[in-house]
């Protein structure tokens, strides 16, 4: 605030100048005590001027909003979004606003990877004129074992990004075990974020206390990797925040609450919650909306739901003058809603104006040229894709590598003797298993093996790979070729051809991983892409992200990778990638 907006917030505090806008006889959640009392909560400006009993000074200007039998709540806070899972920053930011998300901190990988600093940077300015306040988080690791992407993590550059005011902290770190083992490269980065005075967010599933406790001495503050009350606990006691994530490939929620209830947790001023990235069909459900819900269900009381999805992160950020509760001299970002027990707001207010009601957004988005901010399809190869590029080749003892799927995104690795026919093993006959591949996306080199677990369909195609290259899977190699060459026609997407037929088809042309479609539609896709692998006989979590993190080289236990078939705990090639030229 400037000092004439903070002389007019005090004036209309004390009575001397008209309100802007004026709630009349609502019963107001305190988030900061738990109590639920009837109150007045007047606005100036985007600003809360006071909450009470006294009627406000009001003239012609003033908006008088009577929200009797409403309950109202501060805006939630999403501290972990990967808005870029076919939806873009600007359709999840409609979407979530709508169902109560009023501030979004997000990953910054894709513009980190694939825009210039200034032009990232420009991304970052004009995503915070959308109704969502835009937040950013600052990788420090690429996610991948790519040796040219890493050299993107400049320690100029991270200083730079950490320095930005959008910027909320570093992290996640999915290369943890780098700063674990003291990398020199990731202990200078880390060394930056803490200097910085943001916080750092670590990614360590299934770590063990002296794991977390390492972690932690380096600087980690919170982690959302939690899929158990006692990891929960472990993180709380080390001085962690916790995020209770319920997303589409981890729905946790629901037991962490129930498991945290039963253990007599009692300190959920360190809890938060996220939906960490979750496909269009799952969000249909709703984000922190759903979230709420699920954990007020299992028997937490409402108060600490709520201060869970709003004053908890403002806290934690380091907002909480701004942002997080219903109280003089915060952002009036506000939700009405039915009661307590239903967290969906029949209305929304950002900044001391109604944007959103039952559902829909009531005031126009401004639009993002994505083009202009260089956010567009990337190059690729513009070779006539081969069926051979996903030959797999038997090893020297005549057993095939197959790649078995333990969940959506957890693999393990065994060796076993398959049909070969010219050195080429042939799946004809063994039914569940696929060929799986990733190709360059320039077309050099592919690395490929068997996958089990993922269904029986002749071909799927797609773009949406952590390394930025196509992933292609299926038991037909002139099908997958046809839905490899659809993908690159179209800009990038996903591409599902059986039996001569493209069952299904979406285009992502920004970065091949975001759509411009809003999010209805891509509920509607993504819903008909997740039924139709399930018919596939695919019986994960979410389909999407296994074809995500097939080269993702932070998860256990076998990747495709450009070195080749990569062993992750024991840093192995064990067969490597081949030239395609």
């Amino acid at each position: 605030m400037d000092s004439a907006e903070l002389t007019e917030l005090i004036r209309v505090a004390r009575g001397l100048s008209p309100a802007n806008a004026w709630i009349r006889n609502a019963a107001v959640l305190n988030v900061y005590t738990g109590e639920v009392s009837e109150a007045h909560v007047v606005v100036s400006g985007k600003r809360i001027a006071y909450v009470g009993d006294r009627d406000p000074m009001v003239d012609e200007r003033t908006v008088v909003l009577d929200a009797a039998g409403q309950t109202l709540v501060p805006g939630y806070f999403e501290p972990h979004a990967h808005s870029c899972l076919m939806y873009n920053p600007q359709t999840f930011a409609a979407y979530s606003v709508a169902r109560g998300t009023t501030a979004v901190l997000q990953d910054n990988m894709p513009f980190f990877l694939n825009l210039e600093q200034t032009e990232m940077e420009r991304v970052f300015e004009v995503l915070s004129r959308l109704p969502v306040k835009s937040y950013w988080w600052c990788r420090l690791d690429p996610q991948m074992g790519n040796s040219d992407e890493m050299k993107k993590f400049t320690p100029d550059r991270i200083r730079r990004t950490m320095d930005h005011p959008s910027v909320l902290q570093a992290g996640e770190l999915t290369g943890w075990k780098m700063l674990f083992d003291l990398d020199p490269g990731m202990v200078e980065r880390v060394a930056i974020a803490r200097a910085s005075g943001k916080r750092i967010e670590t990614h360590n599933p299934g770590a063990s206390i002296h794991t977390l406790n390492v972690m932690a001495a380096g600087g980690a503050t919170a982690c959302h990797e939690s899929i158990s009350a006692e990891d929960v606990w472990a993180r709380v006691r080390l001085g962690y925040y916790a995020a209770l994530r319920h997303s589409s490939i981890r729905p946790d929620l629901p037991h962490l609450i129930r498991g945290l209830l039963d253990t007599g947790f009692t300190a959920w001023d360190r809890l938060m919650f996220t939906t960490d990235g979750a496909s269009p069909f799952f969000l249909s459900a709703g984000t922190l909306d759903l979230c709420v819900s699920i954990a007020i269900e299992q028997g937490l009381p409402p108060a600490a739901a709520y201060r869970m999805a709003s004053l908890n992160p403002a806290i934690y950020y380091g907002l909480d003058a701004d942002l997080g509760g219903i109280a003089p001299g915060r952002i009036a970002d506000i939700l009405f809603l039915e009661d307590l027990r239903h967290p969906t707001p029949r209305r929304v207010m950002v900044d001391g104006h109604i944007v959103a009601e039952d559902g829909q957004l009531t005031v126009p988005q401004p639009s993002v040229d994505w083009a202009a901010l260089g956010v567009r399809s990337l190059a690729v190869t513009d070779r006539a894709v081969k069926p051979d590029w996903f030959d797999v080749q038997a090893g020297p003892d005549g057993n095939v590598p197959v790649i078995e799927l333990r969940n959506a995104v957890i693999t393990r690795l065994v060796e076993e003797p398959l049909p070969v026919q010219d050195g080429r093993v042939v799946l004809a006959d063994c039914p569940g298993c696929l060929y799986a591949a990733v190709i360059d996306r320039m077309g050099a080199w592919g690395t490929t093996a068997v996958l089990r677990g993922f269904g029986d369909f002749d071909a799927v195609a797609s773009s949406h790979a952590l390394t930025g290259d196509f992933v292609v899977v299926g038991r037909n190699q002139t099908e997958m070729a046809r839905a490899l060459q659809r993908v690159i026609e179209i800009g990038g997407g996903i591409c599902l051809r059986n039996q001569g037929d493209c069952v299904f088809e979406m285009a992502m042309p920004m970065f091949q991983t975001m759509s411009l479609e809003p999010m209805d539609a891509l509920m509607d896709a993504a819903r008909r892409f997740d039924e139709q692998m399930r018919a596939f006989g695919y019986a994960h979590e979410d389909p999407v992200y296994t074809l995500l993190f097939l080269s993702a080289t932070h998860l256990p236990a076998v990747r495709l990778t450009e070195r080749g078939l990569y062993e992750v705990k024991t840093d192995r090639v064990l067969a490597p990638a081949r030239s395609l030229s």
